[in-house]
């Protein structure tokens, strides 16, 4: 019951991968903050880059409304890559907590046959 709990809470609060690797599923976990990092560091990359791209479109711009200029301009610029990555992000912390607690459970069974 413990792995069961534990697990899963470190997959979900901190990073998928963490608690299949509590599991001991070595490789799984290894592969799921491998992806999980790659994600985070594309994402940001891409928001920088279309942040550096906004502020680059408005430069000399004099108007009274900087921060809403700012807005339009990154609405314009478009923000379908951010709901890709932002929807296999989700889906990867999804699948880890579901698999993390699955493993877990197995474990914890697999202890409790050994005493």
């Amino acid at each position: 019951m413990k792995r069961a709990l534990i697990s899963p809470l470190l997959s979900g609060l901190v990073i998928p991968g963490l608690g299949q690797l509590v599991n001991r599923q070595v490789g799984k976990g290894a592969f799921m903050v491998a992806a999980a990092s790659l994600l985070f560091m594309a994402t940001l990359g891409f928001a920088l880059h279309k942040i550096t791209q906004a502020v680059i479109a408005l430069d000399g711009y004099a108007g009274p409304d900087k921060i809403g200029a700012l807005r339009a301009q990154l609405i314009k610029e478009g923000t379908a890559w951010l709901w890709v990555l932002g929807g296999l992000m989700a889906a990867l912390w999804i699948y880890g907590i579901y698999d993390a607690w699955q493993g877990g459970r197995a474990r914890d069974a697999q202890l409790a046959g050994e005493r």
